[in-house]
Order: structure tokens, then sequence, then C-alpha cells
């Protein structure tokens, strides 16, 4: 299972994963104990292992739909901190911010992700979600908040933070000044 789970994120995820702005996530702390990335890797795992769940009940899920949106949920938490005067503020705004940036990354509007996003603080949030992805959207997030807060990461081993690459310097092909020749120094 855990094969699938990988390929399935990659496969839907990709384009987020590799984001910038999901690559900011691995800087962002979230619930004080882990990174926003962190959380929303654990929350896609969880989402798809209900998934599978779901699949032997014959209950049909859009996989796509729902990776995209437990990757994005909590994308609009970057930079909380000076968005957000207090808690409240970020806890109804924040996925809002998220619908933001998943459309800006997908460049696509899609009411499934939105609604899924939107409601995802549900019961915080007065409606639920009106798709079967929102209301796992919603399950997998408290799940792998509690598990957190137990000191259990969903996401334990899963990382695609960007691995810094030494630059290598070009050699030099243009003419030095003064048509010289570079100096044993240089």
């Amino acid at each position: 299972m855990k094969e699938d789970i990988r390929r399935l994120l990659e496969e839907y995820g990709e384009e987020i994963l590799e984001s910038e702005e999901f690559q900011k996530a691995y800087q962002q702390k979230h619930h004080k104990i882990m990174t926003v990335a962190d959380h929303s890797l654990g929350v896609a795992i969880i989402s798809l292992k209900i998934c599978r769940l779901l699949e032997k009940l014959h209950i049909d899920i859009h996989e796509r739909e729902l990776i995209i949106s437990a990757l994005c949920h909590d994308l609009g938490i970057l930079g909380r901190d000076e968005k957000y005067k207090n808690n409240l503020e970020c806890c109804n705004q924040h996925p809002r911010d998220s619908i933001d940036i998943v459309r800006s990354l997908t460049g696509e509007e899609n009411r499934r992700v939105e609604d899924s996003i939107r409601r995802h603080m549900w019961p915080l949030t007065l409606h639920p979600p009106k798709y079967r992805e929102g209301f796992i959207l919603t399950a997998a997030d408290k799940i792998s908040s509690t598990m957190e807060r137990m000191g259990k990461s969903p996401a334990a081993g899963v990382s695609y933070k960007k691995k810094k690459r030494p630059v290598k310097t070009p050699e030099r092909k243009l003419p030095l000044p003064g048509g010289g020749k570079p100096s044993e120094k240089e």
C-alpha cells in the first residue's frame, strides 16, 4: 500500500509537491509541532488510506481531487504571523487563501477541490463539505492533527523537500578585459 500511496502522490500531486509554495511549507510551523508540508503530506496519506477502505465498500472517490485538496488545504497558512491578527482570523481566512494558492498552482477552478478546502475546518465552519472528498479531507485532517499531538507523524519517512545541489560555475568563455590571459589567481 505504501508504494501505491507514493505513486498516487507523485502522479496527482507532483506540480504541487515541487512548487515553491509547498517547499516554503517545510519552513512554516503548524500546530507548533510539525511543518505545514509534513502535516499536509500526513493528511494526504491518511486520506488515501481512508479511500482504500471505502473502495472495499464500492464507494468511488475522486483520488486526484482528494490528493490536491489534502496537499493544499493549509498552504494558506504560510506567513500566518504577518497575515492574520489572531488564531480565529487564521481559522476563518486560511481556507480562502489556500483556494487562491491551489488555483494558481493548478491553473484551474475545481468545485470538489475548492469545496473540500473551504470546508475542511468543519464543524468550526457552519456548513459541512458537499462532496465525499471533503468529508475524507476533514476527517484525515483531524486524525493527522491528533496523531501529531501524540507524537506520531503520519508522514514519517516521506518528504518531497528539494535538496540543495551544488552549483557548478561554468568555465569562462568570454574574453578578459584588455585581451589578456587570466592570472593564476583566477
